[in-house]
């Protein structure tokens, strides 16, 4: 286990230790005053919460993107799937500069419900690839074309589930473990 060690950031403390992962500071050893309030301000504004941190790491990862790609976009506690004035969904498209700010207007407006219905958020993504996800168009444009759902969540599921079930019929107490 890791262990806490309390850091007051005060104006007459000149120099902080260094961690040898940080690259921010000048000095090899230490970091100024200046620096560490920096740091802070940045774990504040982009981590201090599960949300802030998964939407700034989600934003970095997908700058990448470019018109190679198509991104759509919805929360697990969206149901409506009419169009694009709804801010919980983006359909499906290529990722040109108006659906990445699209995109992005989207994420970065998002906030915790208080529920998580992982499984059946996940149900309706196999309905949207399936093209029957009612009021979302048919993302499917070639039959090898690959398709990718990512969920991000505390990982915790709290709702019924009402999709298909136990479809293979497996004894989870026992099919998951590795004898």
């Amino acid at each position: 286990a890791g262990s806490f060690s309390r850091v007051e950031i005060v104006p007459s403390v000149t120099s902080y230790a260094r961690a040898s992962s940080r690259s921010d500071c000048a000095a090899a050893a230490s970091c100024t005053y200046d620096e560490e309030m920096t740091n802070f301000a940045n774990w504040f504004t982009y981590y201090r919460t599960r949300m802030q941190m998964m939407k700034t790491s989600v934003g970095q990862a997908f700058l990448p993107l470019n018109t190679d790609y198509r991104l759509g976009f919805t929360t697990i506690n969206n149901t409506d799937f009419s169009g694009t004035s709804n801010d919980r969904w983006l359909a499906l498209a290529d990722l040109d500069n108006s659906q990445k700010q699209s995109w992005y207007g989207k994420l970065y407006t998002q906030s915790p419900s208080g529920s998580t219905p992982l499984r059946n958020a996940l149900d309706r993504m196999g309905q949207l690839y399936e093209g029957t996800l009612s009021g979302a168009p048919d993302p499917i444009q070639f039959s090898c074309q690959q398709n990718f759902t990512i969920l991000t969540t505390d990982g915790y599921w709290n709702q019924s589930f009402t999709g298909y079930g136990d479809q293979d019929d497996s004894n989870t107490s026992t099919d998951d473990q590795v004898f």
